[in-house]
């Protein structure tokens, strides 16, 4: 109550001094502010804590480049909290907030970018001008509180996928003979006939599809005239529980996989929030012949 108290009598001297500028606020080395909604809920952050926010990146002219609600799984973005890395950067902001608050800053495209991202600065962005971070700061948690809810969710979801995978298996044992467990890898077979094995550093041409326990797809090139060509065992060119997959395969043959998320893809691909973190993936593979 009382922060609410303070920010309205600045806001009335401001407006009775002078009505041109009685919206925005300066940090104490002048990094510009403008609240659009002030919390009273007395947690604020120190150096080392992680922050949960949703952040909008936006040119002065409200041009939005960045918008986490559009660019992670849960849209929402966390950010450790670190020391200044130039007066007037944009920790500076993040350190007086308040859960709760939503604002935005006015920051130079340098400083955000160069001292604080430590990115190049896009060829759509001029290094001399500002852009606009707004931002609404959701959560705040310790070092040690965060480690522990990671910890928990870790184990959660662990289970969870555990779970999931348990009901696959089980439907699919309603209409498949034989399910093979092939390094963790689940496989049904179509045909198990095999007369050209697939071995490490093969060139192989496939075709599959990809989705999700819930059926959403998130690749299929079957019913195009395309293929993918994977060399098989070189890093990068397929997750590794296809690569297992693969070993466990022959040219022409068919299958159809369930794969557990630690075979599956990366951290950067989870961070990207296009793949929730512990979800199995399910594939169905046809290996083309020669």
């Amino acid at each position: 109550m009382y922060r609410y108290i303070i920010v309205a009598f600045i806001f009335y001297m401001l407006v009775s001094c002078d009505s041109s500028t009685p919206e925005f606020y300066y940090t104490q080395n002048d990094l510009k502010y403008q609240y659009h909604d002030i919390s009273d809920s007395g947690a604020t952050p120190a150096i080392g804590d992680y922050l949960t926010v949703y952040m909008k990146y936006s040119t002065v002219n409200d041009s939005v480049f960045y918008n986490s609600k559009n660019s992670t799984y849960d849209g929402k973005e966390l950010i450790v909290l670190g020391k200044p890395s130039i007066e007037g950067g944009i920790e500076e902001g993040f350190a007086q907030l308040m859960k709760g608050d939503s604002v935005t800053f006015y920051i130079s495209i340098d400083k955000f970018f160069n001292h604080y991202l430590k990115k190049d600065i896009p060829s759509f962005l001029q290094k001399d001008k500002e852009m606009k971070i707004t931002m609404r700061l959701l959560d705040i948690e310790s070092p040690k509180s965060y480690n522990k809810r990671i910890l928990l969710e870790q184990m959660e979801a662990e289970a969870r996928e555990f779970d999931v995978m348990e009901q696959i298996l089980n439907k699919w044992k309603l209409t498949s003979d034989t399910i093979y467990d092939n390094n963790s890898i689940f496989m049904i077979y179509e045909d198990t006939s095999c007369l050209s094995k697939i071995v490490y550093g093969d060139l192989v041409k496939v075709k599959y599809k990809g989705y999700f326990p819930d059926g959403k797809v998130f690749y299929d090139n079957t019913e195009s005239g395309d293929y993918d060509e994977f060399k098989v065992g070189v890093k990068g060119q397929t997750i590794e529980g296809m690569k297992i997959a693969l070993t466990h395969m022959c040219k022409g043959q068919k299958s159809k996989i369930l794969v557990p998320s630690h075979l599956g893809f990366g951290e950067s691909v989870i961070e990207q929030g296009l793949v929730p973190k512990y979800t199995p993936v399910i594939f169905e593979i046809e290996v083309l012949e020669d």
